[in-house]
């Protein structure tokens, strides 16, 4: 088993500052595709990628089906945005606390593809906020606000946090009214 990177230890962290990725379309835009299905016939009536979800409205017949974003094949074929991910690897290197906050469902499978990368992301700081192990309710905005309060209450009090989705930062930057000694910077890609 690879031992965890002394950058990622949480206990005996003394870094105030932690920076946290989105992953979809923020780090990696892969071909994975959110289906949207009429519940009476089961057909795909269209499928969405990540950007154009984040606009999409549900109507009352419609399913929503995430099967490409459970498949660790389509997210390894994923092409890195490489601007971003360059960043993310020099905080890395500077040993800064780096977080992946995501609205996928497989916290694991997040985690192996970064370690794919020679990025060793901790457990606790790589959460996919709609994986059943975690208690997120809500939105995904707010189920990534919850995910990122319960980092911060890790210690932190500088966060730096990157995502494609205007929302998601707004909600984001809630969390200085919520936790006052906290200082969030937002940046949109």
């Amino acid at each position: 088993m690879k031992n965890v990177d002394e950058n990622q230890v949480i206990a005996g962290n003394t870094s105030e500052t932690i920076v946290m990725f989105d992953l979809d379309d923020t780090l990696v835009v892969s071909d994975a595709k959110i289906k949207v299905i009429n519940s009476k016939t089961g057909e795909i009536i269209k499928e969405l990628t990540p950007a154009e979800f984040n606009t999409y409205q549900k109507k009352p017949r419609h399913v929503l089906s995430y099967e490409d974003f459970e498949n660790p094949e389509i997210l390894a074929q994923g092409k890195m945005i490489h601007n971003i991910f360059r960043q993310l690897k020099k905080f890395y290197a500077k040993k800064i606390p780096v977080a992946i906050v995501t609205a996928r469902s497989n916290s694991e499978m997040v985690r192996n593809f970064f370690l794919t990368k020679g990025i060793d992301i901790h457990t606790e700081l790589c959460i996919a906020v709609n994986d059943p192990k975690y208690p997120y309710t809500g939105s995904i905005e707010e189920r990534k606000q919850q995910a990122m309060i319960e980092i911060i209450e890790k210690g932190f009090k500088y966060v730096v946090f990157f995502d494609d989705h205007a929302g998601n930062l707004k909600e984001a930057k809630k969390i200085e009214k919520k936790l006052k000694d906290v200082k969030i910077t937002t940046v949109k890609v």
